[in-house]
């Protein structure tokens, strides 16, 4: 029999019996970036701070996004548009067209949940913008979204207001798996995607309760101070983001696949008797990043 203390440290390394893992949810996450005011700064990324009482991350500050709902594999053709799925699940790592879809959609969907900010256009090509994103139905149909209480499909509300979503802004940026140790895991795509012009960001004050736009070295320095709590693929992704000038420049390496898109799930190990985080076999632990 497996005494007490023995079990604790499988379960901090993340050995946990058979049947025991729970199971890694599909989910989007959008790394909005927009030209900093500063042109000495580049350019700034979103982070919005999770709710203290939030399951998963509770109080840190991370990129919009969530899970995908299955509604989001099966949205119609005419609310969304994209030159090539077909060849975007190849990128993503999808393992069919409705999965390569339904990451897409979702990215979109809880990027408007919890930022507000919404990447589509009218059936006439018009750009959605703050205008639109003030107007009533907007907010409604966001509040809506938002809500614990209220599992609203949005499609229809998409059909009425003559909205198409627009999933080529979206640029496949890294793909992070929540070690197994954890109680809520998440097989994640990040994507990349500029702020479009005349929106803005707010917080959605439900699952999110702050909001800010910084330089990702910023975002960086202040996580190194302990005046920030990031997880370990925000911190990862803003030192990836930390190597370009300006937002045209990363979606244009995201688009040439200049970027490191490997399945990355790290892995919680015992070294010493010390808890410690392995990113990648072969790599050197560390013991200062959250997962």
């Amino acid at each position: 029999m497996v005494d007490a203390e023995t079990l604790r440290q499988q379960r901090i390394a993340g050995e946990r019996a058979e049947g025991e893992v729970a199971p890694a949810v599909d989910s989007s996450t959008v790394v909005l970036l927009r030209d900093a005011p500063h042109v000495d700064d580049g350019m700034e990324v979103l982070l919005l701070q999770r709710h203290t009482r939030s399951k998963a991350y509770a109080g840190a500050f991370v990129f919009p996004g969530g899970k995908v709902d299955d509604a989001d594999r099966w949205l119609d053709e005419a609310l969304w548009t994209s030159a090539d799925l077909a060849g975007r699940r190849q990128e993503i790592g999808a393992d069919d067209e409705e999965s390569t879809l339904g990451f897409l959609v979702a990215a979109v969907r809880e990027t408007f949940e919890e930022s507000g900010v919404l990447l589509a256009h009218r059936r006439d090509g018009t750009p959605v913008d703050g205008s639109d994103l003030r107007r009533a139905s907007f907010v409604t149909a966001r509040e809506r979204l938002a809500s614990r209480d209220d599992h609203w499909d949005w499609t229809g509300w998409l059909v009425s207001e003559g909205l198409t979503l627009d999933l080529d802004a979206l640029v496949m940026w890294a793909w992070w798996v929540t070690p197994v140790h954890r109680p809520y895991r998440f097989d994640t795509r990040f994507f990349a995607a500029h702020l479009p012009a005349e929106q803005l960001a707010t917080h959605d004050e439900v699952e999110t309760t702050a909001m800010r736009w910084t330089p990702p070295s910023r975002a960086l320095q202040e996580f190194a101070e302990g005046r920030v709590q990031m997880r370990n693929p925000t911190v990862k992704n803003l030192e990836s983001l930390a190597a370009f000038s300006d937002p045209a420049e990363a979606i244009a390496a995201g688009r040439r696949g200049d970027v490191d898109r490997r399945r990355i799930q790290p892995k919680v190990v015992l070294v010493d008797g010390e808890v410690t985080i392995e990113i990648e076999p072969g790599a050197e632990p560390q013991t200062t990043m959250p997962t």
